[in-house]
């Protein structure tokens, strides 16, 4: 039985650069690999930033966004895995970081032990439901509207064994399947 992982930028990296005018230079519906072919190759983002912003290997703010050197790991599990280069350039502190936006494959694996927000866009507690799993090595979770990536616990080693830098490995519930037993009783 596999193991799964939350993958997010740490809480702790609180002065990433921000990403400016996202709405207006990518739908956030088209974040899909069904609809990748409306967002450009490349996306040039401006961002706001200081002398002292850490440019994390994992952005998940206003994008979900990954590294060059995690795009290179995510690859070697999901080598179709689809990607628009999106460089982050900050015209004041001339300073351009090249990240890429995945488009993982969206599965819906929450188990009913799961908790939503009230119109369903945000879970609030996340219970993965293992015979929805299938062996998926990197995916997002469908039912969520903010960008949540579930990682296999050999890419979290993968991920463990290398220096990346703002990173969070987060243990995901994973309930197992409970088969109903009905019993006739005869008297």
């Amino acid at each position: 039985m596999m193991d799964y992982f939350v993958l997010k930028q740490d809480e702790r990296c609180t002065d990433a650069p921000v990403l400016l005018d996202v709405r207006s230079r990518i739908d956030l519906r088209d974040i899909r690999p069904d609809r990748a072919h409306r967002i450009a190759d490349t996306v040039v983002m401006q961002v706001k930033s200081t002398p002292e912003t850490e440019y994390p290997d994992v952005l998940d703010g206003q994008l979900y966004l990954i590294s060059d050197r995690l795009k290179r790991i995510a690859a070697a599990y999901e080598p179709d895995l689809p990607v628009k280069l999106i460089p982050l350039m900050d015209r004041v502190q001339r300073k351009q970081s090249n990240y890429y936006l995945p488009l993982f494959e969206e599965a819906e694996v929450l188990s009913p032990s799961s908790e939503l927000n009230r119109d369903g866009t945000v879970v609030k507690k996340l219970v993965l439901q293992r015979s929805k799993l299938a062996g998926r090595k990197i995916f997002k979770i469908k039912e969520s509207a903010k960008s949540l990536i579930i990682v296999r616990l050999d890419v979290a080693e993968s991920l463990l064994r290398r220096d990346f830098a703002g990173i969070r490995l987060e243990r995901a519930a994973v309930e197992e399947d409970t088969k109903l037993e009905i019993t006739e009783n005869y008297s």
